[in-house]
């Protein structure tokens, strides 16, 4: 139950952590469009006042005048010296409205006055530092406010405006006003979109961000920060400061797309920045960007509340269960878990102390039960004891007699199997030669005499303990002498291991378990083309000893059987070759063990096998 309110407890507060991050996002996103649409305020700003100075580019009267100016720069033959001179002579001109070159005084007067009159009057010139006319030769033909040279065909803003009929410039300081302000320039077409000239004005700094204040005063109230910067990540404004050149924007870096928001560590607490650059679309493009940043904290506090009806609850339920699950706990879990541990150690067979009894009906009733069956139980497993130990002696007698009885006969047997085996040797070196009929039975005999002298060493290796006589032996030199004991089929190809070792072993004994695992391999291939490998592996403690053929798998039903003794698959066997081959391993402290594709016999071989043969024979 604890478990359960702590998991609500968790849930809540990974679904409030879940909201407050998609709050934040929301937040961010919303932040976001309100950057978007500071920028494109400013850059509609900057539209509207290109948009008026195109209606004062398109006037008749301006667009004769410096039809005017042009055709007199025409005319004059060293135009170079003429503006040089001019320049020197004309240089910072200072003028109220208007002012105008001497040719257009003369013709045009009047209808300029006019025009910039009506232009002053509705427009006023109070947000421009500077705004005059050049003709086609970058020279000024009116100045109407400001101060400026007479020749600028030299200068970027001219160049660029002639070559792509508008410049929107970066924010700069101009010494001679004591001021910031953004440079314009506007190319002047006649009616057939041939350049004839340029409108240039400054846009004072105060006058381009007047409507974007107005609009950052509303945001303030919400605790959301406007910072406005140019390309370079120079702060243009910020709290209400406009334009500080020394202070750079340092998550500039960060400003990667167009406009998108992240988080940041700043003054110990983490703020959400949501920015938006100027569009490049716009033929007026800025190059600025507008970041709108807020508190984390701030943005959350509005979930305050709601955290506290989540954590108080899930406390008080926390509480309560644990005070419940204590109770359950003496009352219940703990009698519960003592039965358990009792029925554990009694399906161990380790008969412990009854159950006691419980102050709870329920749980003393299966106490009593447990009693009961204890009881039983015991009764059940001391009768199965007793006739286990029964079965154990006979099977141990009868065994003992067998044993006895086997190698009575076997070793009886042997006497008159040797003579049997002199008297043949006898008979082959008197009629061997003589009738083919002869050398044959010669050979069944020979065969016969061999089998039954091979099942009676299976007898007598397996019921026969001789001390063991351990001494340093190849390997591979007891591999080669068990395959000269037998005969190998031609079918049959061995590959002795490619590397030796030496194990400290009882050599005689060891060839009677290799002999035996060679025969049952040839047997196995039968009169297929076979092959059989010795491949010998080597780990911390142990020698590994493989016998590998390619004769026919053991069925898999019989691979835990073939190590009893007196269990066969063969007609003529015995079923004591294994079973003698696992006595002798074991002897020696190693294992033996068989499976198959390929079948493998694998016998793992200790490298000091003595303090194993201690212990046997101890």
């Amino acid at each position: 139950m604890a478990l359960i309110s702590i998991a609500y407890a968790v849930q809540g507060y990974v679904t409030f952590e879940a909201n407050s991050e998609q709050l934040v996002e929301s937040i961010a996103l919303k932040n976001q469009v309100i950057a978007t649409s500071l920028i494109q305020n400013l850059e509609l700003f900057v539209d509207s006042r290109i948009i008026d100075f195109h209606s004062l580019e398109k006037a008749k009267e301006i667009r004769d005048i410096i039809r005017s100016s042009n055709g007199e720069f025409s005319n004059i033959k060293d135009l170079e010296k003429y503006l040089d001179e001019k320049s020197e002579s004309m240089e910072n001109f200072n003028r109220n409205l208007p002012f105008v070159t001497q040719v257009i005084e003369q013709n045009n007067q009047q209808e300029l006055n006019s025009i910039i009159r009506n232009f002053d009057e509705t427009y006023g010139f109070d947000f421009a530092e500077e705004l005059y006319l050049t003709n086609a030769y970058g020279s000024n033909v009116v100045l109407i406010y400001g101060s400026t040279n007479y020749s600028h065909q030299n200068e970027d803003w001219w160049k660029i405006t002639k070559s792509e009929g508008i410049f929107v410039g970066d924010v700069q300081y101009f010494e001679k006003y004591d001021s910031y302000s953004v440079p314009l320039g506007i190319a002047i077409s006649d009616g057939e979109n041939d350049f004839i000239g340029t409108i240039r004005v400054l846009i004072g700094i105060e006058h381009l961000l007047s409507n974007f204040e107005n609009n950052i005063a509303v945001l303030d109230e919400q605790n959301k920060q406007v910072i406005l910067i140019n390309r370079d990540g120079k702060i243009i404004y910020q709290n209400g400061i406009k334009l500080d050149e020394n202070q750079q924007f340092q998550f500039f870096d960060q400003l990667n797309l167009d406009e998108d928001y992240f988080e940041q560590a700043l003054d110990g607490s983490t703020h959400v920045m949501s920015y938006a650059k100027s569009d490049t679309v716009r033929s007026s493009e800025l190059g600025w960007t507008v970041i709108v940043t807020q508190s984390k904290a701030d943005i959350l506090s509005s979930l305050g509340e709601a955290q506290n009806w989540l954590i108080i609850p899930s406390i008080i339920g926390i509480i309560l269960t644990i005070i419940i699950g204590l109770i359950i706990t003496i009352f219940v879990s703990r009698p519960l878990e003592n039965l358990t541990e009792k029925f554990r150690l009694l399906s161990s067979g380790n008969f412990g102390q009854k159950a006691e009894p419980s102050k709870i009906h329920e749980i003393n009733t299966i106490s009593k039960s447990y009693n009961d069956f204890y009881d039983s139980l015991k009764k059940l497993i001391q009768t199965e004891q007793d006739l286990a130990q029964a079965q154990v002696k006979v099977k141990n007698e009868r065994l003992l007699a067998i044993g006895e009885l086997s190698a009575s006969i076997a070793h009886d047997m042997k006497n008159p199997l040797a003579v049997l085996k002199t008297g043949l040797d006898v008979l082959k070196r008197k009629y061997r030669g003589e009738e083919k009929n002869i050398d044959k039975l010669f050979s069944n005999m020979d065969n016969g005499i061999n089998r039954i002298s091979h099942q009676i060493n299976d007898v007598l290796e397996y019921v026969r303990i001789t001390p063991a006589n351990l001494e340093k032996t190849s390997v591979n030199k007891m591999i080669q002498s068990a395959i000269k004991s037998i005969q190998i089929p031609p079918n049959i190809t061995i590959t002795p291991p490619q590397k030796d070792v030496e194990i400290k072993c009882d050599a005689e004994k060891m060839e009677v378990v290799l002999i035996n695992i060679l025969l049952n391999a040839v047997q196995a291939i039968g009169d297929k083309h076979g092959k059989i490998e010795f491949p010998i592996k080597e780990s911390t403690n142990n020698f590994i000893i493989e016998i590998v053929n390619s004769g026919s798998p053991i069925p898999e039903d019989l691979l835990n059987k073939i190590f009893e003794p007196l269990f066969t698959t063969k007609f003529k066997g015995t079923g004591l070759g294994l079973a003698t081959c696992k006595n002798i391993i074991e002897q020696h402290g190693g294992t033996i063990s068989a499976k198959n594709y390929p079948t493998t016999f694998v016998i793992t071989f200790p490298k000091d096998p003595s303090e194993k043969f201690s212990e046997k024979d101890k």
